[in-house]
């Protein structure tokens, strides 16, 4: 084996645990990006700028844009949710890392 792959294998764990964070960070990133979209076009209907939607305001469009955000609480829980999707991630990652170790070895034997 080569010394790359040894060090690969010697250090599965923190691998695992990084790509697990970054898989985090990333998630959790891309959902809060989207609910700041949404609350920027919501703010963006507000014509009259009193920061309340009365009826003659909204349309049909601006009831959509509305309701995706109503309806965005994932959104706001993703950083609890993702948690356990990262930490799954990061367990696939360190059990795939040990069993090509453990193939490689038999098929070096």
């Amino acid at each position: 084996m080569s010394p790359l792959t040894l060090k690969l294998f010697k250090h599965k764990k923190i691998i695992a645990v990084i790509i697990a964070v970054v898989i985090y960070f990333t998630l959790t990133y891309a959902t809060n990006e989207q609910q700041i979209a949404y609350e920027k076009e919501v703010v963006a209907l507000d014509t009259n700028k009193d920061g309340i939607y009365s009826d003659d305001e909204v349309n049909e469009e601006q009831k959509q844009i509305i309701e995706k955000m109503e309806n965005g609480t994932g959104g706001r829980i993703a950083p609890f949710t993702l948690v356990p999707f990262a930490f799954f991630c990061g367990i696939f990652v360190f059990f795939t890392l040990r069993a090509v170790e453990n193939y490689t070895t038999k098929k070096a034997r």
